[in-house]
């Protein structure tokens, strides 16, 4: 069986998963809270980022979340600045009134400039675009070399923080797009200020053929091997991070991801590697791992890293289940997200497993990260994770969970100015995680003194933690099962398990997004 074969094959519905510890409660709930609400307190003695705060008033508005995305959609993408004039003057009526005199005005001028139709708009235009680009530029860091090395500084300036740092780019359509990215992560990689980068294959590698499984393997390979040479070479340990955002990438970075790590000259290189808990494959993908990675260690060869996220890729998830008339890749619900992010944690962390997989717990929720560091301390597995949290969201709650946990990785994207428009999509999903009521982020600043907030939180990781105390030991199935020589009826769980009505096949398939999209995702670090 080959080594593809055999991911699949650990995954199939119904596995059951190593046993828990004898004696081993999960239910400590209590505790949790405790933690949390003392996270929170110390949090509210931390000032607010005047940026953070000016977004987040920005997306309470009940307008504000579609002012911004038109904002960034329509003004900040355009090149053309008369496209983007017009659609200001669209926008600027819809102005959030809580914004300082100076952006509204900038906003306001720019609008009647759209409206008239003038030249002016050359000017006017990107006075507002930098409007917004201050709102928004304690997310993301400029990687111009003159900004890049004093903001690196200035971020590691806190005992125990370090950063992953992630060059944003939009999805590669070109062999010379996938080298200019590869390059602009080996040029950071081979700063002296930077040791830890995440890459996606998808970044990589001009869209493939999916038949051609092993030719892009072997091209995936060929490509990020001296990516990884410098970090096994470099006289400072430096770590790269395999990302992936989406389900059809999940199998061939695994792939990848061993197959660079089985070549001799990194055996003593730690690196790591993405799961999202809003598959139910990541249980499976996990032993997969795990299993490799224990044969590694036990021949002498260095652990590797698990980041483990929520995953933030659901409406692209959707459509491509649409088009295809396919079952959608995620479960069903945010509380199966939340759940079995927990059941990850719970068979990651145990002291046979982590010897070899260490776990990086990304996400900002504080009832999961409190979970998690409870959980660690309980089975004395401290030592093999790691908290990970995005830069610039909330960033007083990340500042407290650094000081009890002893460290923090930031996830830090960064952007050449000149390319500053391939950063939209990380925004506007930052954007929408902030917006949602069903997302914990939506209450990260009212939740120390809005009792009703953190009970509706509180209310959310119980019934998640109850369902996962009622199943522990089933290892979830993939989505999609499909046999093609059965056609549609041997797929998995039925297509329409995010829409609504029970409909099946295309008329399930072309609900709306409102039907197909009931949960939101964490800030997914």
């Amino acid at each position: 069986m080959s080594d593809r074969q055999s991911f699949h094959a650990s995954q199939a519905g119904g596995r059951t998963a190593p046993q828990a510890p004898a004696h081993d409660d999960l239910n400590f709930t209590a505790d949790v809270e405790a933690q949390v609400r003392d996270w929170l307190k110390t949090a509210s003695t931390i000032p607010a980022d005047s940026s953070a705060q000016q977004l987040a008033d920005l997306l309470k508005d009940p307008d504000g979340l579609g002012f911004t995305v038109g904002f960034v959609d329509g003004v900040i993408r355009p090149e053309d600045a008369r496209v983007a004039a017009r659609k200001l003057a669209e926008l600027a009526p819809r102005a959030p009134k809580f914004l300082p005199w100076y952006m509204r005005s900038a906003i306001q001028a720019g609008g009647l400039v759209g409206q008239a139709g003038r030249a002016g708009a050359g000017v006017v235009v990107p006075a507002a675009r930098k409007v917004l680009r201050e709102m928004v530029g304690h997310l993301i860091v400029d990687a111009s070399d003159e900004k890049l090395g004093p903001a690196i500084s200035h971020l590691k300036e806190r005992e125990g923080i370090r950063l992953n740092i992630n060059l944003l780019g939009e999805a590669i359509l070109g062999a010379g797009e996938a080298a200019h990215r590869l390059e602009g992560t080996r040029k950071l990689l081979a700063r002296p200020d930077v040791d830890y980068v995440s890459i996606k294959v998808s970044s990589t590698v001009t869209p493939h053929n999916p038949w051609a499984f092993d030719e892009a393997v072997d091209h995936v390979v060929q490509s990020l091997t001296p990516l990884y040479t410098l970090a096994a070479e470099s006289t400072t340990p430096k770590f790269i991070n395999l990302d992936m955002e989406e389900y059809k990438d999940l199998g061939m970075t695994i792939e990848v991801f061993q197959r660079i790590l089985d070549q001799p000259q990194f055996k003593r290189l730690e690196a790591g590697i993405v799961l999202q808990a809003y598959l139910p494959d990541a249980l499976g993908a996990y032993f997969n791992l795990l299993e490799w990675a224990t044969k590694r260690v036990n021949a002498g060869g260095a652990p590797i890293k698990i980041r483990l996220v929520k995953g933030t890729n659901l409406p692209m998830e959707v459509v491509e289940a649409s088009l295809h008339d396919w079952p959608v890749a995620t479960v069903g619900s945010k509380q199966d997200a939340d759940t079995n992010y927990k059941l990850v944690l719970d068979h990651a962390l145990r002291p046979e497993n982590t010897r070899a997989v260490r776990i990086g717990v990304a996400g900002h929720n504080l009832f999961d990260v409190a979970f998690a560091w409870i959980l660690a301390g309980k089975r004395g597995v401290r030592d093999g994770i790691e908290f990970e949290m995005l830069l610039g969201m909330a960033s007083g709650q990340a500042e407290a969970v650094r000081r009890d946990v002893g460290g923090l990785l930031l996830y830090t994207p960064v952007v050449h100015p000149q390319e500053f428009d391939v950063a939209i999509a990380y925004l506007i999903r930052r954007l929408e995680e902030g917006a949602s009521q069903d997302n914990f982020m939506s209450a990260v600043f009212e939740l120390d003194k809005n009792e009703e907030l953190f009970q509706r939180e509180k209310q959310r990781f119980v019934a998640s933690l109850e369902a996962l105390i009622a199943d522990r030991e089933t290892v979830p199935g993939p989505a999609r099962t499909q046999d093609r020589a059965q056609g549609i009826e041997g797929s998995g769980r039925p297509a329409t398990s995010l829409v609504d009505g029970g409909r099946e096949g295309s008329e399930g398939a072309a609900a709306s997004f409102a039907a197909a999209l009931p949960f939101e995702n964490e800030a997914d670090t």
